[in-house]
């Protein structure tokens, strides 16, 4: 029988104890970046949603100071931080806001949740300082099908609710879907094709949310 010793790089341990030093390494350096990166992705988050919430109040700001709203926007963060400001609603911890020009609240911005088809989502939206007309409203996370549900982010779909009516009497108004192309009258939405679901899940997304809201701050009575 021989003795020849066996080389070490030859053996069956070597390349296990050399993948678990390698992922090491890989972890370590991942880890490194993650942490000198955190603080610029949490500021980017930051900012960018700040940009939705100015560009939700841009047509309301515009209106009561006469500028122009595209000016507005592009003097973001200055703009951000003169006209718009943390405003809780009685009964909720989301996040809230509200723009006040000579002490007088002329927009509120209010984070409300969803459901959608396969995961959940989240939009803001610029109403009335009594809750019950949406001025403008943003989708900005979902998880719908890309090319069906996910259009609920385009454009066409979202300004469909802008000044829309939606409180009446103390309740949600009936918004019917519609097909995409049809002709849209009042209390019509026309939803996206393929995607009623999707497209359903918004509304009831604002009715449970802005309804809530409605009833909880004495029927519109701010705090």
């Amino acid at each position: 029988m021989s003795n020849e010793r066996i080389p070490f790089r030859e053996t069956l341990i070597y390349p296990i104890i050399f993948m678990i030093i390698l992922s090491i390494i890989f972890v370590g350096v991942l880890a490194l970046m993650y942490h000198a990166t955190k603080e610029k992705v949490e500021t980017y988050k930051e900012e960018s949603y700040q940009k939705i919430v100015l560009d939700l109040c841009a047509p309301s700001i515009a209106t009561a100071t006469g500028l122009n709203e595209a000016d507005i926007i592009s003097a973001f963060p200055q703009s951000y931080n003169e006209y718009i400001k943390q405003a809780s609603l009685k009964g909720e911890d989301r996040p809230s806001f509200a723009v006040s020009i000579d002490d007088s609240v002329i927009v509120r911005v209010v984070d409300i949740p969803g459901k959608g088809l396969w995961d959940k989502m989240r939009a803001l939206v610029a109403v009335s300082p009594d809750l019950s007309q949406i001025r403008k409203l943003a989708i900005y996370e979902q998880m719908e099908t890309p090319g069906l549900g996910a259009r609920i982010s385009e454009p066409w779909f979202q300004e469909q609710f802008q000044d829309l009516q939606v409180i009446a009497e103390g309740k949600f108004v009936t918004l019917e879907l519609i097909s995409e192309k049809q002709e849209r009258k009042d209390g019509q939405i026309n939803k996206v094709t393929g995607a009623t679901i999707s497209s359903g899940a918004v509304i009831s997304m604002l009715k449970d949310s802005l309804q809530k809201l409605f009833e909880q701050n004495t029927l519109g009575a701010m705090p």
